[in-house]
């Protein structure tokens, strides 16, 4: 005789626990048991911009919309990391990913991710746009659909202790070549691209200056005078700072806010001359944001006056940050009107005419496909690199020796072709598999 699951009580109890599991989703993605706001972001940025912007992000909050905020702050290690860790995301669930924004790391990034559809447009209110210019030196600082703004402005360039560098007799490099002089060799730190997205970013800057040919021996002989490569784009600074190198490439803020903090006598930095880029670090509210109303009010918050200062103003200062200088260049012209004078730095973005521009469209298309290049040639095989490149030195550095140490498996010609195809895991693994059998090769040779 078979029991009946249909009872009143069953039925009551099946629609309170429906009721219950409504309450809950509402709570996590609206508000918590005391009626505090959620907002969930995702982003690569260092500690200190975290710390200076969300607490007064939720006064901001509190005094203009009368509720408390909480924000969970979420970070992977670098932009590609958190890109990774968004895309699964989305892969289990594609209507949301649970969280609301993505902050932090340059535009290609964040092309990527509304290319593959995960961004949701936002059109800012207009009294905040007119202080926020489309471009700044000819380079797009928003989304021409409203998919990300820009909330500062990048560039890259060299990091150095400038104490050890007099120390051991070593020039203060100027440019990206000089950081491949074999006069360097133990001396600089990098960042896996794989794992950093700034440094993706920098290697492609050294190919487009350079020329792929040029970019490449420059890129081996950079990787061949480092110990390894770190996880984070912070960590070469840290070592610089430590000593542990003496130069690095590096995003400018990470160098300007040391500089800030410990003197230009002891470290300096510098933007390659001719081949300086500006850079937008976006913010995006993406697909499906639980917390959709909280998450465009961070986005108007951090465009504006007050929270931009924070940006270039030294730490202690009027307006400026509490705990740490950021040395960042804002994307709000009217925060370079208001600080003039008071800047952690004099230089001002706006008033630049033009300067190198990267090919987004393009760079967004490869850079999968150069971060591999980069990790099989360069990273995965540094080891054997290291030694070919020690031998390459103590037989004086002769042409011959150079050109087989750089060598490439492909040509720049292939490279797009490539890409296309660098989504078919089949494909993408045979290569790889290809070229770290021609790198070890190579290597070997040179290393005898």
């Amino acid at each position: 005789m078979h029991s009946s699951f249909r009872s009143p009580t069953y039925l009551a109890l099946i629609v309170l626990f429906s009721a219950l599991q409504s309450c809950i989703l509402f709570k996590k993605n609206g508000s918590d048991d005391s009626g505090v706001e959620q907002l969930v972001i995702i982003s690569p940025h260092r500690k200190s911009i975290q710390n200076e912007f969300i607490p007064k992000f939720r006064e901001h909050y509190e005094a203009t919309y009368g509720k408390k905020i909480k924000v969970e702050w979420l970070d992977q290690g670098g932009t590609s990391d958190d890109l990774r860790f968004i895309r699964s995301k989305f892969k289990r669930n594609p209507k949301t990913s649970g969280v609301d924004l993505f902050w932090g790391g340059g535009d290609t990034a964040f092309n990527d991710l509304k290319a593959d559809g995960l961004l949701s447009n936002y059109q800012l209110p207009s009294e905040l746009q007119k202080h926020l210019p489309k471009k700044a030196a000819g380079v797009a600082l928003h989304d021409k659909d409203g998919a990300w703004y820009g909330t500062a402005i990048s560039s890259f360039g060299l990091f150095f202790n400038r104490k050890l560098l007099k120390k051991l007799n070593l020039p203060e490099p100027k440019v990206w070549a000089d950081l491949a002089s074999a006069k360097y060799k133990g001396h600089v730190s990098v960042t896996d691209p794989r794992r950093s997205g700034s440094f993706a970013t920098m290697n492609y800057i050294v190919l487009q200056s350079n020329g792929w040919s040029k970019g490449w021996d420059i890129l081996h002989g950079i990787a061949g005078n480092s110990k390894g490569f770190a996880h984070s784009s912070s960590d070469p600074i840290k070592n610089v700072v430590s000593g542990a190198a003496r130069v690095a490439m590096a995003i400018d803020f990470y160098a300007t806010s040391k500089i800030a903090d410990l003197g230009e006598n002891n470290v300096g930095f510098v933007l390659p001359e001719k081949q300086t880029v500006l850079n937008p670090d976006p913010v995006a509210v993406l697909k499906g944001a639980p917390n959709r109303v909280a998450a465009e009010r961070f986005v108007n918050f951090v465009l504006s006056d007050s929270p931009q200062k924070l940006f270039v103003l030294p730490k202690g200062t009027d307006g400026g940050p509490k705990l740490a200088s950021l040395g960042r260049m804002s994307v709000n012209t009217k925060v370079y009107s208001d600080t003039a004078g008071a800047r952690i730095s004099a230089f001002n973005p706006h008033t630049l005419k033009s300067v190198q521009t990267v090919n987004t469209a393009r760079a967004s298309k490869v850079r999968k496909i150069l971060n591999d290049l980069v990790g099989v040639l360069l990273v995965d095989t540094h080891a054997d690199l290291e030694k070919a490149w020690a031998k390459t030195i103590e037989k004086g550095l002769k042409p011959s020796d150079i050109k087989v140490l750089t060598e490439m498996p492909i040509l720049e010609s292939e490279l797009e072709s490539y890409a296309e195809k660098w989504n078919d895991q089949v494909f993408r693994n045979e290569k790889i598999n290809e070229w770290t059998k021609f790198a070890k090769a190579k290597y070997s040779r040179l290393a005898k």
